[in-house]
């Protein structure tokens, strides 16, 4: 049984192999960068858009607030050639500056916002460009995984059905926890036991444990996880 598992590992060695090639290559590596950015790009332009509808809102209630400031400033000149007492006039012109230093301040709020809707036009502008070349890195390159992934095809199917018939031999339950380990990464996953200790990582075994692999058992490493066993010679 372990024999079989054994085989069954240095045949799914090959495929390992071919699977670190593809996971490696640059052309994939190139491909994911091109599709995260393009996948963030989304999320990117919607805080634009919430920024700039804040801007637009804030502008048009600054436009408001001078609307309403202009007309008041005409009330009090209208008021002020009419009339005749010294300290109303006064009065008059002293709410007159109190409004040109509001419209003032709001000048100068309105020109930030200005400023800022510029930048949000120009950060538009630069992911439109961004964007452009990352769709166009992503086709490249993908293009180009394709074309590794189709040229370890034949070996990659070849190992496949090595593996397969090397299955046949394994006890199906062991086959399982080994296949289960494989898909979490794990890779090598079988190891044979030195003296008293996973072959793997080196953590020394309990005598209960040492007791179920001298019974010819396959068990799990407790801190590693491999399956581990004696070989029974």
């Amino acid at each position: 049984m372990i024999k079989a598992l054994m085989e069954y590992q240095n045949q799914d060695a090959q495929l390992k192999e071919i699977e670190n090639v593809l996971l490696n290559s640059e052309e994939r590596k190139k491909r994911n960068t091109a599709k995260k950015y393009i996948l963030g790009v989304e999320e990117n332009v919607n805080k634009l858009d919430d920024r700039a509808s804040e801007l637009k809102g804030a502008f048009e209630s600054i436009s408001q607030k001078q609307a309403q400031l202009l007309e008041q400033q005409a009330e009090l000149s209208q008021a002020l050639n009419s009339v005749e007492d010294e300290k109303q006039a006064s009065f008059l012109i002293k709410k007159v500056d109190e409004l040109i230093a509001k419209m003032k301040n709001l000048s100068v709020e309105a020109d930030k916002i200005s400023k800022e809707l510029q930048s949000v036009v120009a950060e538009y502008e630069k992911i439109k460009k961004t964007t452009k070349a990352a769709q166009i890195q992503y086709k490249e390159n993908n293009d180009k995984y394709k074309e590794l992934e189709n040229s370890y095809q034949s070996q990659k199917e070849s190992a496949e059905k090595a593996l397969n018939e090397l299955a046949k031999k394994v006890d199906k339950v062991l086959m399982e926890r080994y296949l289960k380990k494989r898909a979490d990464k794990m890779y090598p996953i079988l190891y044979e036991v030195k003296g008293n200790s996973c072959g793997y990582c080196r953590m020394e075994l309990s005598m209960s444990d040492m007791n179920k692999l001298k019974n010819g058992e396959v068990i799990d490493c407790e801190q590693c996880g491999r399956l581990i066993y004696i070989d029974q010679k």
